[in-house]
């Protein structure tokens, strides 16, 4: 555990780090606060050094709080979201002494230019004079924000898009909650206000839930969750309200007892607590429910919120809030100044184990856009070793024909190194673009030679066996049937020379829509041609974005084409990012698959939608998960 930055008077609360590892938190003006409180929201600099963000004028206290301007007037939380975008909550009480009629405010800051991209004025009709908005998660899409309010409880959801707001899951109180007086550090906190009321909210970007627990003096540890598709859904009405079609209430679900906290985080398909009683980071295991320590420390003390950097480290505030005056006969039992902590997050270099062969890329549309290259760098032996560590199997890689000779031996070595297999590369990167394979045998058949040829010297090197296939385009001025039987015949000459090598090429379809003139676009046709063929050596490549885009049923086309699929690609559709992204519902493909037998590569051939670490830390996530429904 290392110590980032301290503050001597004032106390942080929120923590937030952004995908380039900058790192900002806050400074309530709240009840405890003392009038020498001047900034509200700063960015802590690698040596610990605290400036003003997203400037000093933002953090000049008003001269009249019951005006509002472009000034700070009591900031409780701040988060950033998926697109790196810096979101801040300010709940416009002052001391709280009173919400500021059209105060309350989400304050959204381009981290590219510090500069404020939008304010969305919370609604006053949804405040009451007492509220006090604590914390802040947005979704992926930045098309909705989830606000906890720690005096009036619920959750605030607002529409960017519609500019609609409400408050929803007010007063709704767990079934099976264990309530109990929240000691720490032998403080009895029995005699603070023990209602119930919303505090940390987290929000898994993968299967797209809000998890939420209760006001820690409260001693409640209770953790729900709700789908965002029902707090979205602006046609379902609260509880008790007239014309509720279908309760809210109903559609949360109580997931266990965890412990007393302050502050919750989604990761890896856990979620993290601040763990009070302990003062400790704690981890909840959402499928084992099982309560782990990952850190805990005398000097953690109560610690507030939490948040991780992209390589996975935990920061954390220590706002010693237990310790205030007015929770202790009016004695101030402060000791030392406030932290900011980081530490290492426990197990993050742990294997995964992989029930199918998934294979990240380290090139997929150039030599330098590897799946992890915000994690490992553009040193194509420096990825393999990260995707090593996260248990995956192999790699594939559609340049590696042209790597040079020196790279591909090295590649190789390090493959092996690690236990690791090459899954697909691409066989024909110079003809793919044209019509050799649908021109007439007798004409091509040198072209054809000589690329197979390198192919398998290339094979050789890298111990690779398996190659994607392209058909090429379409001859326009040629008939169909014709092309056909040209093309099974230059298939028959690339079978004789592979079955030599012990290779396989998989024929794959690309989709006619982003690749127009391609020869052979559906799986239906890729099949067929393969049957014809009739070689152990020419076989299918199953991607199954270019399938879904022509085809479709992709159940269906696994189960018809199984008998002749080599290996698999897999991306969502649209936009050829990773599972989760689009329409496919990959939980029940891979499942199908699994159960199927099929014991070949999968290849991750798909962009991440989210730029850098963080987007790559998803993709970590997301396979995880996958992983785990199987």
């Amino acid at each position: 555990m290392k110590e980032v930055t301290s503050f001597k008077e004032h106390r942080p609360t929120a923590i937030a780090v952004s995908q380039e590892g900058r790192i900002f938190t806050n400074l309530p003006y709240s009840s405890y606060s003392s009038d020498t409180h001047t900034n509200s929201v700063l960015e802590v600099l690698p040596d610990g050094t605290q400036i003003a963000f997203p400037d000093t004028s933002w953090n000049e206290k008003p001269n009249n709080f019951s005006k509002v301007d472009a000034q700070f007037i009591n900031v409780q939380s701040l988060t950033i979201d998926a697109k790196n975008d810096l979101w801040i909550l300010d709940t416009a009480s002052p001391q709280r002494k009173g919400v500021i009629e059209g105060g309350a405010r989400l304050i959204q800051i381009d981290l590219e230019t510090n500069t404020v991209k939008q304010i969305v004025i919370i609604d006053n009709d949804i405040l009451s004079e007492k509220s006090y908005l604590n914390d802040v998660r947005v979704d992926k899409t930045q098309s909705y924000a989830y606000i906890t309010d720690s005096v009036d409880g619920g959750i605030i959801v607002i529409n960017f898009k519609s500019r609609e707001q409400r408050r929803v899951l007010q007063n709704e109180l767990p079934l099976n909650d264990v309530q109990k007086t929240l000691i720490i550090e032998g403080i009895s906190l029995h005699k603070a206000a023990n209602f119930y009321a919303t505090d940390g909210i987290a929000y898994d970007p993968i299967n797209e839930i809000v998890y939420y627990q209760y006001r820690p003096f409260s001693g409640s540890a209770a953790l729900m969750k709700v789908d965002t598709k029902v707090l979205n859904d602006f046609t379902l009405l609260p509880a008790g309200k007239a014309g509720s079609r279908k309760q809210i209430k109903e559609q949360v679900t109580f997931i266990g007892n965890t412990v007393i906290t302050d502050g919750i985080k989604f990761k890896e398909g856990s979620i993290y607590l601040t763990d009070l009683e302990r003062n400790a980071i704690s981890k909840y295991n959402l499928e084992t429910n099982l309560v782990t320590t990952v850190i805990s420390s005398s000097e953690i003390s109560w610690p507030d919120s939490i948040d991780f950097d992209a390589e996975g480290a935990i920061y954390f505030t220590t706002a010693q809030f237990h310790r205030l005056a007015g929770l202790n006969n009016g004695i101030d039992l402060q000791k030392g100044d406030f932290k900011i902590y980081r530490t290492e997050l426990n197990g993050n270099t742990t294997k995964t184990s992989f029930k199918l062969k998934f294979a990240p890329h380290i090139g997929l549309t150039s030599l330098d856009d590897g799946m992890f290259i915000n994690h490992a760098g553009k040193d194509p032996i420096k990825q393999i070793q990260f995707i090593a560590a996260q248990g995956f199997k192999g790699i594939e890689d559609n340049f590696m024909k042209i790597r040079p000779i020196e790279q591909q031996i090295a590649i190789a070595q390090e493959l092996a190194k690690h236990g690791m297999e090459l899954g697909s590369f691409v066989h024909n990167t110079t003809t793919w673009q044209d019509a050799t394979l649908v021109s007439e045998p007798s004409e091509v058949r040198e072209i054809i030679l000589k690329e197979i040829r390198e192919t398998i010297e290339v094979a050789k090197r890298v111990d690779g066996k398996y190659l994607t296939l392209l058909s090429g385009k379409s001859n326009p001025t040629m008939e169909r049937q014709y092309q056909k039987v040209n093309f099974i015949e230059n298939l028959r000459v690339l079978a004789k020379e592979a079955e030599k090598a012990g290779i396989i090429l998989g024929l794959e379809a690309i989709n006619g829509k982003e690749f127009p003139g391609t020869f052979i676009t559906k799986i239906t046709d890729a099949y067929e041609i393969v049957k014809a063929v009739n070689s152990p050596s020419i076989k299918l490549t199953f991607d199954m974005y270019h399938i879904q885009m022509e085809n479709g049923n992709i159940i269906n086309n696994f189960d018809t084409t199984f008998d002749e699929i080599a290996y698999i690609h897999m991306a969502d559709n649209p936009g050829r990012s990773e599972p989760g992204t689009g329409e496919m519902n990959y939980v029940n493909i891979l499942k199908h698959i699994y159960k199927s037998g099929y014991t070949g590569f999968i290849d991750m051939e798909h962009v991440n939608s989210i730029p850098g670490k963080k987007g790559e830390q998803v993709i970590l996530d997301i396979y995880k998960n996958l992983n785990n429904k199987l």
